[in-house]
C-alpha cells in the first residue's frame, strides 16, 4: 500500500484589498468569515490578511487562517490516499466507485479493525454487510478490495498484519456475499 504526503501552501495572486484603502463594512475580519463561510477560502485567506495587518481581531484571524491550511492538507491527504475525498466516501468504513463493470472499494483499516489486531470494531460488521449487498447484486463485476491505512507516515507498517486484515476483511465478505455466514 502506498502512503502520501501531502503539502500545501496557500498563495496569494491578489488581494481585493488595499492596505491603505478603508477596509469593508464590517471589517476585514467579517468579510473574511464571510468567504470563508460561503467556501472562497483562498479570498477570505485574503481578508484575514488584511485584518491582521489593520490589527483587526488578530488572534481570531490568524485561528481562521490555520484552519483552512489544516482543512486543505486534509482534503489534499485524503484524495492522495485513496483518489477520493474521504468526505465523499459512502460511510466512514469505505468508499465504492464503479467504471466499466470495475468496481474499486477502498476500506479504511482504522475504522475496520482495532488497532494492530483483527477484531472488528463496533458497526464495522454493518458496513461489510452493506458492501457484501453490493457485491451479490453485481454477481459479473470485477471487484478490486484496497485496505486504506489513514496512520501517520512516522509510524511503521506491519506487513504481516496488513495481509492478514485484508484476508479477514476478504474472507468476511465472501462468506457474507454468497450469504454462507455461520449463524450463532
Amino acid at each position: 500500500m502506498k502512503r502520501f504526503l501531502a503539502m500545501t501552501a496557500i498563495i496569494v495572486l491578489s488581494c481585493p484589498f488595499q492596505t491603505g484603502a478603508a477596509g469593508p463594512p464590517g471589517g476585514f475580519f467579517d468579510r473574511g468569515a464571510e468567504l470563508y463561510k460561503s467556501g472562497r477560502n483562498s479570498d477570505a485567506v485574503d481578508a484575514f490578511d488584511q485584518a491582521i495587518k489593520h490589527k483587526e481581531r488578530v488572534q481570531d484571524a490568524q485561528e481562521y487562517i490555520d484552519r483552512i491550511r489544516k482543512e486543505t492538507v486534509e482534503r489534499i491527504r485524503n484524495k492522495a490516499l485513496t483518489g477520493v475525498n474521504k468526505a465523499n466516501w459512502q460511510s466512514k468504513y469505505y468508499f465504492m466507485n464503479e467504471i466499466d463493470r470495475r468496481i474499486h472499494v477502498g476500506i479504511s483499516i482504522q475504522e475496520v479493525f482495532e488497532r494492530d489486531s483483527l477484531n472488528f470494531r463496533p458497526g464495522a460488521i454493518d458496513a461489510l454487510n452493506q458492501l457484501a449487498v453490493a457485491f451479490a447484486k453485481a454477481e459479473t463485476a470485477q471487484f478490486e478490495i484496497e485496505l486504506i491505512n489513514e496512520t501517520n507516515m512516522d509510524s511503521a507498517a506491519k506487513p504481516t498484519l496488513s495481509a492478514q486484515q485484508l484476508n479477514t476483511v476478504f474472507s468476511y465478505l465472501s462468506l457474507a456475499a454468497r450469504d454462507v455466514l455461520p449463524k450463532f
